[in-house]
């Protein structure tokens, strides 16, 4: 069973964090003095969660254990049943956020635990924003919730602009194509019309070629029929 050892349940809300892909750990984070078999139950979560849906939550015992799932990596934390679940998953989508921006597809190909030297101090940074060491009040853990829902809202804002600057982006290159496929539209249309005008004068030369052709033949054989060329027997 999971027990806490030196410490109480007010000063460290967020009592696990672990990040993992396919069920492969990839970060975890315990919180100081905190021992149990959490690891396996986080891992049997891990295993119920749906695919559709990208934020879940589960109660085993007295705790609850937030999910997050985002390009196919799951981060989970655990806390006790009264700690907000609003605070814990904006402190998820930061994590999240600062996660994929550190190590992107590769997160996908690390072995286990490979992350855990250089993203368990950016957790336990994190984690400050929810409470502090000095003054584990309840006004304290309001302003740190405050502080980091406003945070993670200026990253989801920076994310968006991101979006919206890369799609200008495309916009330009589509809008750069569209003039060139203009242009090379344009230089098709002249040369269709050149080369119809150059069949349509090649054409008209072997109808006059085969015309003038046609005559000379009528002429001799009326020059035969009629005594020479004057025809003095058809006038």
């Amino acid at each position: 069973k999971t027990r806490i050892k030196g410490t109480t349940l007010r000063s460290m809300p967020i009592l696990y964090t672990l990040i993992a892909y396919k069920g492969k750990s990839l970060v975890e984070h315990v919180a100081h003095g905190l021992e149990g078999n959490f690891t396996d139950t986080a891992k049997r979560v891990l295993d119920r969660l749906d695919s559709k849906n990208d934020r879940q939550s589960f109660k085993v015992q007295e705790y609850i254990f937030n999910c997050v799932v985002a390009d196919e990596i799951a981060y989970l934390c655990m806390t006790d049943e009264h700690f907000d679940r609003s605070a814990c998953f904006s402190f998820m989508n930061t994590i999240q956020r600062r996660f994929q921006d550190t190590y992107g597809p590769q997160a996908k190909t690390a072995i286990s635990y490979a992350f855990n030297p250089e993203f368990v101090p950016v957790i336990e940074a994190q984690l400050q924003h929810f409470v502090g060491e000095d003054n584990p009040s309840g006004s304290s853990d309001t302003l740190h919730r405050i502080n980091s829902k406003v945070k993670d809202l200026k990253g989801v804002m920076s994310d968006n602009i991101g979006i919206v600057l890369r799609r200008g982006e495309k916009v330009d290159l589509l809008v750069q194509k569209s003039e060139v496929l203009d242009i090379n539209a344009g230089a098709f249309r002249r040369n269709a019309t050149a080369l119809h005008r150059a069949m349509y004068w090649k054409n008209m030369k072997t109808y006059i070629t085969f015309g003038g052709i046609g005559c000379g033949m009528v002429y001799i054989f009326l020059a035969t029929v009629c005594g020479g060329f004057g025809l003095p027997y058809c006038s």
